[in-house]
């Protein structure tokens, strides 16, 4: 059963970006939710929740190109398990992961504590100066508008 969240919080570090074998852009990065909840008459904070988030493609390099510790940002992604064998103890270990992809998902800035500006990203290229350059006839999804609506 494939699991779709969505929530709000701030990064707790600069992202981290990487590339698979094949060339494909990853950023990583950890999100703190902090959550208010009401005891008696009071508001008090309860205790965060960290997410451990992976932006494929394009949208982890922009995110990387954009955003910084502290920022608050908005996730909706689906979770999944990564596994893998701790190298000390042999034992099999298991992270839930958010992942946001070209397939499913998307992360932005939120607009709640601060202003951005967005500037459309229109090269569609990696710079990963090892990733496979695009085939010149590929077309990404037609020619973009050039009057509103985009």
């Amino acid at each position: 059963m494939n699991t779709i969240t969505t929530f709000a919080g701030n990064l707790t570090e600069d992202p981290e970006l990487r590339f698979t074998n094949g060339g494909t852009p990853v950023a990583n990065l950890r999100v703190a939710v902090n959550r208010r909840v009401k005891q008696n008459d009071e508001w008090v904070d309860a205790t965060p929740t960290f997410h451990s988030v992976k932006v494929w493609g394009a949208q982890g390099e922009n995110l990387v190109e954009s955003l910084v510790r502290g920022d608050r940002v908005l996730v909706h992604g689906q979770v999944e398990t990564d596994s893998w064998t701790d190298k000390e103890t042999g034992e099999n270990r298991y992270k839930d992961v958010v992942v946001v992809s070209d397939r499913y998902g998307e992360i932005a800035t939120s607009l709640k504590f601060a202003t951005a500006r967005a500037e459309k990203n229109r090269g569609g290229k990696t710079t990963n100066p090892g990733a496979p350059a695009p085939a010149d006839n590929v077309t990404q999804l037609g020619p973009r508008p050039t009057e509103p609506p985009f």
